[in-house]
């Protein structure tokens, strides 16, 4: 694999971007996915829904209000 990385500069000259094959690219991308996947796992067993008890309730929300104006926009978008 060739490893060959370009700079282009600014106008001061300094290096402002790395130019990387495309073979480079496709493998770090997909290392990138692989450790996305790992996080979202790790968050999925993490999650406490509990720890948002109260979140929106300075905001005084009708909640029966609020369901039913988003199931009107619902039935008007369809």
């Amino acid at each position: 694999m060739d490893m060959t990385v370009n700079y282009i500069y600014d106008s001061n000259g300094a290096i402002e971007y790395a130019i990387i094959p495309y073979s480079v690219w496709k493998k770090l991308k997909q290392s990138i996915t692989i450790k996305k996947i790992e996080k979202f796992k790790d968050d999925e067993k993490d999650f406490n829904p509990s720890e948002y008890r109260g979140l929106l309730s300075h905001l005084n929300l009708d909640i029966e209000k609020e369901l039913k104006n988003m199931k009107d926009q619902w039935n008007t978008n369809i």
